[in-house]
């Protein structure tokens, strides 16, 4: 689906703005349980623009971001109107003031990082890798100890935080959003910038090895 999206946003206390850009939207046929893929199409958002994607895909959010959110309006309109409008709104209002209008996230697998680290108020990458196989490997389970290694049981830890994002994963995002962290932490330990316990070690392992088969 492809055209002219016009639209008039605001955000708090700053300006409002009236702009139009030609976008085109990829939209998958099981959707809304894969996001589309939005470009636009009038050449307007160029590379120097860090929230774009080198395919020219806009990168909206973080992808389990963007499930949380279609999910609470699973349609195309709320798609648009929830995700591609504020961003066209934020790229307008960071061509005109040279600055960004809502928090400033980091890009790729530096974004999906932070982006745990936030939604989760963790303090440092090896807890959020340990966050993540915990999802990956045991989804949610609330009677198990909470992998951020505070000694409380999930339910009374960071339960209600690793519901949400065991309901907004698929299995593939899932596996995306761990590469991605693993990467990153995996650099940083071969630096020695990072440690890892023996229980993360051969939890690693175990689903390395699953990968792999």
């Amino acid at each position: 689906m492809s055209g002219a999206l016009p639209f008039e946003a605001s955000a708090d206390e700053l300006e409002t703005i009236t702009e139009s850009f030609e976008i085109e939207l990829i939209i998958p046929h099981n959707f809304p349980d894969t996001l589309p893929r939005v470009k636009e199409t009038g050449g307007r958002i160029g590379v120097e623009y860090e929230h774009r994607n080198p395919s020219g895909t806009l990168c909206l959010a973080v992808p389990v971001e963007q499930r949380r959110i279609v999910f609470e309006q699973p349609t195309l309109l709320g798609f648009v109107n929830r995700l591609v409008i504020p961003y066209l709104y934020g790229y307008c209002f960071w061509k005109t003031h040279g600055r960004h209008p809502f928090d400033e996230a980091a890009h790729g697998h530096e974004g999906i990082l932070r982006h745990y680290m936030d939604t989760l108020g963790l303090a440092n990458e090896v807890t959020v890798l340990a966050v993540i196989c915990f999802l990956f490997e045991h989804g949610y389970r609330g009677h198990h100890d909470c992998p951020c290694g505070s000694g409380l049981k999930v339910r009374a830890c960071h339960g209600p935080a690793l519901l949400a994002l065991h309901r907004n994963h698929t299995p593939q995002t899932l596996r995306t959003d761990f590469m991605a962290i693993f990467e990153l932490c995996y650099a940083k330990f071969q630096e020695g910038q990072l440690f890892f316990l023996p229980l993360l070690r051969r939890q690693l392992v175990r689903l390395l090895n699953r990968f792999k088969s």
